[in-house]
């Protein structure tokens, strides 16, 4: 420390000549000469002269054992004098409010993570609403998004209803739907011309009258598409993309319409 520094009693000395009353003029002033007097610069004698009245807080307890924290600390807070529990609370009201947003986000953030098996389900709940409300609609009645959505999560679609419906270009690459019914209804033909099936499952699925045109049906990452048992009665093949086809039986191929057209493996071309 420098020699002309002043040592702590000689501040609280010259804290003592500063004006302490509503003359905000003579204070500054004082605070002025003081500072002159004892050669510090007037920022650093002020930020001095505003912690001359504040009394220091002790040590925060120190504890080994977590399950006793709560008893050593509250012992703690309540043995502390009246002003030094003032000056704490001033100091912990900024600290709560610089880190409130912190803990808004942090709390958000874990209500969203523990949230979202519930949301997801209710996601898949409404989408099902939307697929089952549109039976028996001929556009797509927001199908295709919901089916998406549905298979993406990996809900398995066996069983889907959705005969006449127009599902052109969606995209339900290794989708569970064995047993789908996805015929033509009426004089109305489904239509799944240029989706992407890639992988699916199709076994016992219903896809006669169905406009697969420029569709793929081939096997994906290694996984054949089953065929077992599914019904091609009518169904447009036109280049349609049946490659590495699992169960399917040149009878089956030729119920359908315009199967010379499609590509096949080459064994079950020569079956042809």
């Amino acid at each position: 420390m420098n020699k002309d520094t002043p040592n702590i009693e000689e501040l609280r000395e010259s804290f003592a000549r500063v004006y302490d009353g509503p003359d905000r003029l003579q204070r500054e002033y004082d605070l002025v000469c003081e500072a002159k007097r004892l050669n510090m610069e007037i920022d650093i004698y002020r930020r001095l002269y505003d912690l001359r009245s504040e009394e220091p807080i002790d040590p925060y307890p120190k504890t080994k054992n977590w399950w006793n924290i709560h008893t050593t600390w509250t012992k703690w807070a309540l043995h502390l004098p009246t002003k030094k529990k003032l000056a704490l609370l001033r100091k912990g009201s900024v600290k709560l409010l610089q880190s409130g947003i912190v803990i808004t986000v942090v709390i958000g953030l874990g209500r969203y993570v523990w949230e979202a098996p519930k949301r997801q389900k209710q996601a898949h709940y409404q989408a099902w609403t939307v697929i089952n409300s549109a039976l028996g609609q001929n556009g797509s009645g927001g199908r295709i998004q919901a089916l998406q959505d549905l298979n993406k999560d990996g809900v398995s679609l066996q069983g889907l209803k959705a005969p006449g419906a127009n599902l052109e270009g969606i995209e339900l690459e290794k989708a569970q739907l064995g047993g789908a019914i996805l015929q033509g209804a009426w004089i109305n033909k489904a239509n799944l011309k240029g989706s992407n099936l890639n992988g699916a499952r199709f076994e016992g699925a219903n896809l006669s009258h169905t406009d697969l045109s420029g569709a793929s049906l081939h096997g994906a990452h290694l996984e054949d598409v089953d065929f077992n048992g599914t019904n091609f009665n009518g169904a447009n093949l036109y280049e349609a993309h049946l490659n590495r086809a699992k169960n399917l039986a040149p009878e089956q191929v030729k119920t359908a319409k315009n199967w010379e057209t499609a590509h096949y493996d080459q064994e079950l071309r020569d079956r042809l």
